[in-house]
């Protein structure tokens, strides 16, 4: 047969600790003690165990091992129910142990309440974390800070498998900063290289690495932004100082124009000369050719007006020095005359990059050369100028294309690849996307071939894009029947409240934003159908509850006065525990029962200053809205100051939330009818005020 202790409790329903001293400890103190005469003031050992039974039960409220919150509470419950159900101790004991007991139980409470706290901030903080994990691509930096800062804030840790789930996001924001730096480092090498180049006085220098320095910026996609602006403002700069040295070279293009038309006058001068002399001429007129040839070019506008005039004048005189020597040398001279022209024309085109038209121009020159006669001694040295200056146009022209083609290549080699990322593009590289199109102009042109590869890339991006439309229109459409079957659940939302969750979240998974104002509306309708549903079932049970109070007011007083009579609790008493209690209570005093009318005296009084506290707290809510306004901006004033202290305007928004005090005061325990009905009516007050 199982062994029980003085409380009622099998060896298996009393805690471990406790067994030795309800079933060893009290044999042997029995078996001590049982012969031996009591002294006096000396306690008996039933006594003795009474009071020991009642110390191991605090001790067990106080040394509750940690668990689940849920065992946690169950074993507060059975301790407490243990102890309610010890013995009685004489009243010299009982009031310390029940205020040592009390507590204890309420140290255990508050550890309870403390497991509650940190497993609602753990739900919270996962909720948070698997957005975080959701947003992808779209988590900056600040989102993780905020996160960490949260998980202090609550649990005073980070958890270690939410910082293993925010590691490879870290990591990947980490390596992003480090391309920023090193793409930032670039470019503030960029920058220190083009103040100096700028400040030099080579300007073909500056221009040619220019033009590489902005080839190599394409390629910086991650500069912070003023980095980028102090970079922009020295390639600026550094194209004002070639814009000024090309206006400068412009003005000395005029200044030579001037100059070849001093020459021109002085060689017009001589033809017009009433009494020339040729000898003179001639040296003058090699002079002449030889200034013009060591000036600059003149401005493009006015460079066949200078050679035309240059020419003409050169040509009258030369011709009219060859007619003043021999006859035998005229025919030569003037070859060399016309051939030394050609070669001035040659030499003038060499550093021409009008590829076409001056390859034309150097063919045409080509056929008047082998038109002309020989030129005597002088046709091997013209020969070799004329001919240096064609090698050296149509070096550089070929020295031009290849390069051109050599770029052309490069350019083809990687707009085939962004062809070829384009089409394998999935639905959800949108940015990568429009991006594409960017690259791809950003890289350059490709000759001949841009056409042909525009249109390819145009038609893999027209089917991507294509895909994504017809992708949210079928994402619209299911938006659409979800929206009209949460519109048919208003009907009936408590029976419907589980499909109504579902579809909520499929609509937030589908995130449709040409459908998200009816979606809003459509669960606003629900949300108040619902309330409206609720409203009227806690009005029903509002005035059951009253009813239920009402009876057993009544039968409370009856047993008060001390009568005695049949008592039947009322049916809808059951739903409330606190008045199912005290119809227990009087049943049981009316049956004569011990102590059950001074446990009922006990739950009267208990019940009154319940009722008492909650008509309190209603109308003080009731009396002052400001305390109201303080709290919200207390609860303001904390989300602002980054959630610090977030715990305590929660507290105090809890304390004053008028729905929980009116759900306490419906499951308030009895008092009698006089003290019910004046409670209804403080209750009442204050609720219209509200």
């Amino acid at each position: 047969m199982e062994r029980t202790c003085s409380c009622g409790k099998t060896a298996a329903e009393v805690p471990l600790p406790l067994r030795r001293a309800h079933f060893g400890v009290k044999k042997e103190i029995m078996e001590e003690n049982s012969s031996q005469p009591l002294a006096v003031g000396e306690l008996s050992p039933e006594i003795k165990e009474q009071l020991k039974c009642r110390e191991d039960l605090c001790k067990a409220m106080r040394e509750i091992p940690v668990m689940a919150p849920e065992p946690f509470r169950a074993e507060i419950a059975r301790i407490r129910r243990a102890y309610e159900e010890s013995p009685q101790v004489p009243p010299e004991f009982a009031e310390l142990l029940g205020r040592k007991f009390a507590e204890a139980a309420a140290a255990a409470e508050a550890r309870a309440q403390e497991m509650d706290a940190r497993q609602a901030a753990l739900s919270g903080l996962e909720v948070e974390l698997k957005k975080i994990l959701d947003a992808g691509e779209l988590v900056v930096k600040s989102d993780l800070e905020k996160f960490d800062a949260a998980c202090i804030a609550r649990l005073g840790e980070i958890p270690e498998e939410f910082a293993a789930k925010t590691a490879p996001i870290k990591a990947k924001l980490a390596e992003e900063e480090a391309l920023a730096a090193a793409d930032a480092a670039r470019a503030e090498a960029f920058i220190e290289e083009l103040k100096t180049l700028t400040a030099g006085d080579d300007v073909n220098a500056l221009r040619q690495r220019k033009s590489e320095i902005d080839a190599a910026v394409r390629e910086l996609a991650h500069l912070p932004r003023p980095v980028k602006n102090r970079l922009e403002e020295a390639r600026h700069k550094a194209s004002q100082k070639i814009s000024q040295f090309f206006e400068e070279l412009d003005f000395a293009r005029w200044e030579s124009y001037t100059l070849k038309q001093d020459i021109c006058a002085k060689i017009e001068e001589m033809n017009n000369a009433e009494t020339p002399d040729f000898p003179k001429f001639a040296k003058t007129l090699q002079e002449l050719r030889e200034q013009w040839k060591a000036l600059g070019p003149v401005p493009k506008v006015k460079n066949e007006e200078i050679n035309s005039r240059f020419l003409e004048a050169s040509r009258q005189l030369q011709r009219k020095v060859d007619e003043f020597f021999s006859n035998r040398r005229q025919e030569q001279k003037q070859a060399a005359a016309d051939k030394q022209e050609l070669v001035a024309q040659a030499e003038h085109l060499s550093s021409s990059t009008e590829w076409n038209v001056t390859a034309a121009a150097f063919k045409e020159l080509q056929a008047k050369w082998k038109a002309l006669p020989r030129a005597g001694a002088a046709e091997k040295e013209l020969f070799a100028k004329f001919r240096a200056a064609a090698d050296a146009f149509f070096n550089a022209r070929s020295a031009y294309f290849a390069e051109r083609d050599k770029k052309f290549a490069a350019v083809i080699e990687r707009k085939e690849a962004l062809i070829a990322e384009a089409e394998a593009l999935q639905q959800g590289d949108f940015r990568r996307a429009r991006q594409l199109r960017e690259d791809f102009r950003a890289a350059g042109s490709a000759g001949k071939a841009e056409p042909a590869l525009y249109e390819r890339l145009k038609a893999a991006l027209d089917k991507f894009f294509d895909g994504r439309r017809a992708a949210f229109a079928e994402k619209e459409n299911e938006s659409r029947t979800l929206i009209a079957e949460l519109e048919q659940l208003s009907a009936d939302p408590v029976n419907n409240l589980s499909r109504s969750r579902e579809i909520r979240e499929k609509l937030r998974e589908l995130d449709c934003r040409n459908t998200a104002e009816e979606a809003r509306k459509a669960a606003a309708k629900f949300d108040a159908a619902l309330a409206e549903t609720r409203k009227q079932e806690n009005r029903a049970k509002g005035d059951m509850g009253r009813e239920a109070a009402r009876a057993v007011a009544e039968a409370l007083d009856r047993v008060l006065a001390g009568e005695k009579f049949e008592f039947t609790p009322p049916a809808t008493a059951e739903m409330f525990p606190k008045l199912a209690g005290t119809a227990k209570l009087i049943a049981a005093v009316l049956a004569d029962e011990p102590k059950a009318l001074e446990k009922l005296n006990r739950q009267v009084a208990s019940a009154r200053q319940e009722r008492e506290r909650i008509c309190a707290e209603l109308e003080k809510l009731a009396g002052k809205p400001a305390e109201e306004e303080e709290n919200l901006a207390a609860a303001l004033q904390a989300a602002i100051m980054g959630n610090f202290a977030r715990e305590e305007a929660r507290e105090a928004a809890k304390a004053i939330d008028p729905d929980k005090l009116a759900s306490e005061f419906l499951n308030a325990g009895a008092v009698p009818s006089a003290e019910l009905e004046a409670s209804f009516l403080r209750f009442d007050a204050a609720m219209s005020k509200l």
